[in-house]
């Protein structure tokens, strides 16, 4: 699944990939949220306040015949339908690493539009997940069930030339930290097959482009910083590191 949304030090959370279930799920007294929150909490004000942030994801010459998905009790649900190919949609908390601390965080809002590719190779593990969240089912389960749907050829690799915009300025990828906001910076990210991180230029010294691979889905996800928002406005400087750290943490867009 692909959604979110660091390198350690730089980035925030952001990724889409997700990562192998941990036992530090249960009975972690330092969990913000240690279980799903009542649904509502996670649910917009209406279909129209959901459709106008969906549609904020990428700029309007993207978003403006987009297909545009809302999510409901029951899963989400097509309240526009478009005519570019392409799919904007408010991704929620649950498109987290499984031991993410924040993975039932109500405040989580992402809004995404993705292309083509992405939305039939890549976003059918998200709305799965969706519908598992929905159901009750257990982030053990929930993982063992994306191991076993990779293993069937359930959940596939990314199609060539996937891609999901995340521009947004209203996004909130995760709980502020010191020196970084909870709307991070405007990005566009690229889904590939699991693949070498140098072969990219990603994580190198001076590089602009950042990436992660998931520990559970074969799938590296790249980062690359926008200058804009969405909305023509500027977004926040970026300053290249020195050199990384480590890979981003992810966040499952």
């Amino acid at each position: 699944m692909h959604s979110a949304i660091v390198i350690k030090g730089l980035l925030l959370m952001l990724g889409l990939s997700l990562a192998v279930a941990s036992p530090a799920w249960a009975g972690d007294s330092k969990t913000p949220y240690p279980a799903m929150a009542p649904i509502a909490q996670y649910l917009s004000a209406s279909p129209a306040v959901e459709i106008a942030m969906a549609k904020t994801a990428a700029p309007k010459s993207v978003s403006d015949d987009a297909t545009v998905l809302v999510l409901t009790k029951t899963g989400y649900e097509t309240a526009v339908k478009g005519s570019n190919g392409f799919t904007c949609f408010v991704q929620r908390s649950w498109s987290k690493d499984f031991d993410d601390p924040e993975f039932w965080d109500p405040k989580d809002y992402t809004p995404q539009c993705w292309n083509a590719a992405a939305v039939s190779s890549v976003l059918p593990e998200y709305l799965k997940r969706t519908q598992w969240v929905l159901a009750g089912i257990s982030k053990e389960e929930m993982a063992a069930r994306t191991k076993a749907a990779w293993a069937s050829h359930e959940f596939g690799p990314p199609a060539p030339q996937s891609v999901a915009y995340m521009m947004s300025k209203d996004q909130y990828i995760n709980d502020p930290k010191p020196g970084a906001p909870s709307n991070w910076y405007p990005h566009v990210m690229f889904f590939v097959p699991a693949t070498e991180d140098s072969k990219w230029g990603a994580n190198m010294r001076g590089s602009p482009v950042f990436s992660t691979t998931s520990d559970v889905d074969p799938v590296t996800t790249f980062f690359v910083v926008a200058p804009k928002w969405s909305d023509g406005s500027l977004g926040p400087y970026v300053a290249a590191p020195a050199a990384t750290t480590g890979k981003p943490e992810t966040h499952r867009h």
